[in-house]
């Protein structure tokens, strides 16, 4: 047995512990009268002194009800009437949200006399709510400003083309003869459907696009790509060795429109990697009975290690100089997976190697 001074003493240093938590802090009985609450939770019920509200029903002291909370653990609802005695405080905790406040709730049963007591606390979280909210509102607005970008990215390819092409057709007009200027015109048409198709695609962004599959010859498509990337980009290709070997006559159904984007994408990274140095850019085309294998490598570097998990991110970049929008690669994966096809990347050596399988058949073909 413990004296009364003794038990004084922690009655003192139990009030003195719970006044100084900040939150609202108040211990009630299994019919819900508060036993004990600190200064917050008494300024929280709206009280002059602790005598007003000990003995009062939680829920008409803290929340103005006339009946029992619907979230109380000690209502029929949400507490199966069961709890594991335990020598220590054995607690299940509920949570719950009504407005801008957040309780959490301990059950604790006494070994003794069998009877379930709750400590509550609650935390005004309207500051963190506000925050948050901000924070969101912040993201998004970078979000937004990341994707403009990214499309302004996408667009600069096809209307650099057709500016230069303007410009060209604009000094020569005058001694160039009939068959160029169709030549050119027709560049400028096909420039302009894929500006319009790059559209289509961001719209579509989220899901899978409809494929315009064709039987076409996937070397011719990748020679295609190399061609309007040294014409998209005649200064930074200055410098750059090509190499493009391996199978030919792979014959397939593709989107050749769109695989040609993936590769102008991919070799679009390389450049701006090599960043006007000199270095190489190689293509080798493998087939298998199933897929065809095109594996795209150069030596600008690599790509660090802690980079290779997130370059397929969208809006993800590290390019130099801020180079890049982040869109070109989730671009690339994007057509690959419409294709039901993987791509795959590793870096190794200063060297970085993009690997793109493709089904040799039509899915749906398959058994």
């Amino acid at each position: 047995m413990i004296s009364s001074e003794e038990a004084e003493r922690r009655r003192i240093e139990t009030e003195t512990i719970i006044d100084a938590i900040i939150a609202p802090t108040f211990a009630v009985d299994d019919q819900y009268r508060v036993l004990r609450l600190n200064r917050a939770a008494l300024q929280a019920s709206h009280k002059t002194a602790f005598s007003q509200a000990i003995g009062g029903r939680c829920f008409e002291l803290f929340y103005n009800r006339s009946s029992v909370c619907p979230y109380c653990p000690r209502s029929p609802e949400s507490y199966d009437g069961t709890l594991i005695q335990s020598e220590f405080r054995e607690k299940i905790i509920h949570h719950s949200d009504e407005g801008s406040e957040k309780t959490f709730r301990l059950l604790f049963q006494s070994r003794q006399t069998g009877r379930i007591q709750i400590v509550e606390t609650r935390e005004d979280i309207t500051v963190q709510m506000e925050k948050q909210e901000e924070m969101m509102r912040i993201e998004n607005l970078a979000a937004l400003g990341t994707m403009v970008s990214g499309i302004a990215h996408e667009l600069n390819n096809p209307l650099t083309g057709m500016g230069l092409n303007l410009q060209n057709l604009e000094a020569n007009l005058q001694t160039m003869d009939m068959p160029e200027i169709t030549r050119r015109l027709g560049i400028l048409r096909k420039d302009l459907h894929r500006s319009a198709r790059i559209v289509a695609d961001i719209q579509s962004f989220s899901r899978p696009g409809s494929l315009r599959t064709a039987r076409a010859d996937l070397l011719q498509t990748i020679q295609r790509a190399k061609a309007n990337a040294l014409r998209l980009y005649p200064v930074l290709s200055n410098r750059v060795t090509w190499s493009i070997s391996g199978e030919e006559n792979v014959i397939m159904n593709i989107d050749s429109e769109k695989i040609e984007r993936l590769f102008i994408n991919l070799f679009r990274n390389s450049l701006q990697a090599l960043d006007y140095a000199p270095g190489s850019i190689s293509v080798d085309i493998r087939k298998s009975a199933r897929w065809a294998h095109v594996i795209v490598e150069d030596d600008a570097g690599g790509i660090p290690i802690e980079t290779l998990s997130k370059i397929f991110n969208p809006f993800y970049t590290n390019a130099r100089n801020g180079q890049g929008s982040g869109l070109g690669l989730t671009i690339s994966h994007s057509i690959v997976k419409e294709h039901h096809g993987r791509i795959r990347v590793k870096s190794l050596a200063g060297r970085t190697r993009f690997t793109i399988s493709l089904p040799m058949r039509p899915v749906e073909d398959e058994r």
